[in-house]
């Protein structure tokens, strides 16, 4: 099949040139989000410059092109604008979104104009020291805004970020889902191209293939998106696909995802290599249903206005009932433009994940449900993605009900 005949067969199946829309989105989120609030925050600022080097993870929910100049993107309750270098300001006015102000020697006249504008005397900025997605604004930039605005109280924007970033919005979803269903695809077709004499490595080139193929980026660092871990020799984690083989009566365990118009899935599925054609032994069987059980405890945990830390004790508790040792990472994490996409966390209230595991869980946003057990077979791990509801979680992913054969 041709390049060309693969890309027909199998369509991503949506028009994702709109980004002005999505952006119009979640600026609007913005603005309600700062009128409902009543902290004494009068806007939120993101200030940026030369972002191809050095990219604030706010910026593209509010601009769909990157910046050279000194920008600043000023979201009130009532308005929007955006400060901007006179080279990039077409670019701007084309998005249509924000009032549009350029300078040309200096962007302190009309800042300070928009923050007059705005009566913008307490300033949200993207500073986080538990959050990444909420730390954009670097060192060197918020001392450039302190002399900037003398006269402003610059304060942290994180509970804002969390919120309009988590948040999905209906176009968001759809390339969510998009990315879902196609890693879905990817990863159920496997067991029809799988060869024995596959190495790691050869399976994760096989799904990277496939992904360009069609266009997609992967949804992490290439170099290790998707992560392989073959049988029961396979060092499981964040790592480089090697050179190890599936042995007969072992274990095939694939993290992987793909990027579809900027966002993105991770989804976990292991694979079973029968010898002679025998059935997994029954321990194996246990262990896949222990980790499978814990993931859909914790997904029944969650729902808005919990803490993240509480799905993952229900997770936690589930799998150590039924006899092994816990996972030693977090429940789940937001995915977006990002795989792990900030904000509340899934997680234990370890010191590694600062205030992340006590933030509130909020209806519309996305999560991953993940976690694994070693057995002598090899690594037994599950990812599933949910959506949060009013009424709690909702499968984003189809769930993985059974050992995949090889």
């Amino acid at each position: 099949m041709t390049a060309t005949d693969e890309r027909e067969a199998f369509p991503v199946g949506l028009d994702f040139e709109a980004d002005a829309a999505l952006i119009e989105g979640k600026t609007r989120q913005a603005r309600a989000a700062l009128d409902r609030h009543d902290d004494g925050v009068d806007c939120w600022l993101t200030f940026a410059r030369e972002t191809t080097a050095t990219p604030d993870p706010s910026l593209p929910l509010l601009l769909d092109f990157g910046v050279v100049w000194p920008t600043a993107v000023v979201v009130a309750p009532e308005e929007s604008h955006v400060v901007l270098g006179r080279h990039d300001a077409p670019n701007a006015r084309a998005l249509g979104v924000h009032e549009v102000h350029p300078y040309d020697e200096s962007i302190r006249e009309a800042l300070s104009t928009v923050m007059e504008r705005v009566g913008a005397e307490r300033v949200g900025c993207n500073w986080d020291p538990d959050d990444p997605m909420a730390d954009g604004l670097s060192h060197g930039l918020y001392r450039r805004l302190t002399d900037l605005l003398p006269d402003r109280e610059l304060v942290s924007a994180a509970g804002y970020v969390g919120e309009v970033r988590g948040a999905k919005t209906d176009r968001e979803r759809e390339r969510v889902d998009a990315a879902v269903r196609t890693t879905e695809r990817l990863l159920g077709d496997l067991r029809e191209h799988y060869e024995p004499a596959w190495t790691e490595r050869d399976v994760a080139e096989h799904l990277r293939g496939r992904a360009d193929t069609l266009g997609l980026g992967t949804a992490w660092d290439r170099a290790y998106c998707p992560s392989v871990h073959a049988g029961s020799d396979g060092e499981v984690g964040h790592t480089r696909p090697g050179d190890r083989r599936v042995p007969a009566g072992e274990l095939l365990h694939v993290d992987f995802g793909v990027r579809v118009a900027g966002y993105c899935a991770d989804l976990q599925r292991t694979f079973y290599r029968p010898a002679d054609g025998a059935e997994p032994p029954a321990g194996l069987r246990e262990a896949f249903e222990a980790v499978h059980a814990a993931i859909d405890a914790g997904k029944a945990a969650i729902e808005p206005g919990i803490a993240g830390h509480e799905a993952d004790e229900a997770a936690r508790e589930t799998v150590v009932d039924r006899g092994y040792d816990e996972y030693a990472h977090a429940l789940g994490h937001q995915v977006g433009r990002h795989a792990h996409d900030g904000g509340t966390l899934l997680g234990p209230r370890w010191e590694r994940y600062g205030t992340a595991p006590e933030r509130p869980v909020r209806e519309g946003e996305v999560y991953t449900v993940e976690l694994g057990v070693d057995t002598e077979w090899g690594y037994v791990g599950g990812e599933e993605m949910v959506v949060v509801t009013d009424g709690g979680a909702a499968w984003v992913s189809e769930p993985q009900r059974e050992l995949w054969r090889l």
